[in-house]
């Protein structure tokens, strides 16, 4: 059976997310070769991941250095558990694995900003449905406290945006 426009579109759709995030974590980009400055040597002349090991520090976790041109498949935790998937395509160096590294913190962030916000919601109906029940409070407060709540309720509905700097160059 023909598919409608609509589900060819769908598709395409679907298709291009998965590539995109396919390319997301394999850093690497066109301009590779025109780079001869290896990255590794050039963020330890400026210092500028100095920052990023600091905020990574606070978080409680550590990244692989950007010292060495190590490829970042040299930098995973038990392998063995992702099967023979390639993990990072053409991402090679220091440069490939910082790269890479952002596009995995990217979708870290994500995981994690939607697990806590899946958590306040729960936690927030919970406190809405023990308000429905009666003599918990006086009816007025009991009221006050909802709206309280759905408010609340209704900021978690928005979504946070912030800009990033580009990062990779794709084919021009």
């Amino acid at each position: 059976m023909a598919l409608s426009p609509a589900e060819r579109k769908r598709r395409q759709r679907e298709r291009e997310k998965r590539e995109a995030e396919a390319k997301r974590h394999h850093g690497g980009d066109s301009a590779a070769d025109l780079y001869l400055t290896p990255f590794s040597d050039w963020s330890e002349r400026t210092g500028a991941l100095d920052d990023l090991f600091q905020y990574t520090s606070m978080a409680g976790f550590e990244l692989p250095p950007f010292d060495d041109e190590r490829d970042p498949e040299e930098f995973v935790i038990d392998r063995e558990a992702f099967g023979n998937v390639d993990l990072f395509g053409d991402a090679k160096g220091a440069l490939g694995r910082a790269e890479a590294t952002i596009g995995l913190l990217i979708d870290a962030t994500l995981l994690l900003a939607e697990a806590v916000n899946r958590y306040k919601r729960e936690e927030l109906r919970s406190r809405l449905s023990e308000l429905e029940q009666p003599g918990t409070m006086d009816r007025s407060a009991a009221i006050r406290e909802a709206v309280r709540l759905s408010k609340m309720l209704d900021q978690l509905d928005k979504h946070v945006r912030r800009d990033l700097p580009q990062w990779k160059i794709t084919e021009v």
